[in-house]
């Protein structure tokens, strides 16, 4: 019983005496607690990602904390890395929401010519093609479908000029590199105390 009493007593001074210790137990935790500025993440925790809540730029993976929220930090082509950032693509620039625009409208587009191809195969197998389907499904037509087609076609047309015009203006961002480690933490339970391993890899 001594030994256990001393065990115990020991755990709990190196717990007292290491803040930074308790600190990591919090940050995996899946609460926000402790020094951490968001859930488990922040403060003493791992970087933040984007829209999370921070206090300072290291709070975030980005390295940007702008009004307290975690923000892309853009990299202007032929500017220096900073040292411990690497350079990845932008996802909230512009041509990240041409890219996303262009995906939606290109999909609805897409989508409905698919169906009507698959619901009048003789008749609309054109529309299997992408862009040029509908346009091409146009000739001889009359009736209603004639402007269902153009719109579909327009819709297509738009959604493939914005994917493009994403893809070829896609911008850069900074982000920070996320180096792993391991670190002991003491730990004590009823039965006993020991030493705990946290890490990030």
């Amino acid at each position: 019983m001594q030994r256990s009493w001393a065990g115990l007593s020991v755990a709990a001074a190196l717990t007292f005496l290491s803040p930074a210790a308790r600190a990591e137990a919090s940050c995996y935790d899946k609460l926000k607690n402790g020094p951490e500025t968001d859930v488990d993440c922040g403060g003493d925790c791992l970087p933040c990602a984007l829209e999370r809540a921070c206090r300072t730029p290291r709070d975030c993976r980005s390295g940007r904390c702008a009004e307290g929220v975690c923000e892309e930090q853009e990299y202007k082509s032929g500017d220096p890395v900073p040292p411990g950032y690497r350079i990845e693509t932008s996802n909230e620039d512009a041509a990240a929401s041409a890219r996303k625009a262009g995906l939606l409208f290109f999909g609805v587009g897409y989508g409905a010519a698919y169906v009507g191809a698959l619901a009048l195969p003789g008749r609309l197998s054109w529309l299997y093609a992408p862009v040029v389907g509908p346009f091409l499904a146009l000739e001889g037509r009359e009736d209603y479908a004639k402007g269902l087609l153009i719109a579909d076609g327009v819709l297509q047309s738009a959604g493939a000029a914005l994917l493009i015009g994403g893809i070829a203006g896609k911008g850069k961002q900074l982000v920070r590199i996320e180096f792993a480690g391991l670190k002991l933490v003491p730990s004590t339970s009823p039965k006993g105390c020991g030493v705990g391993v946290l890490g990030a890899f």
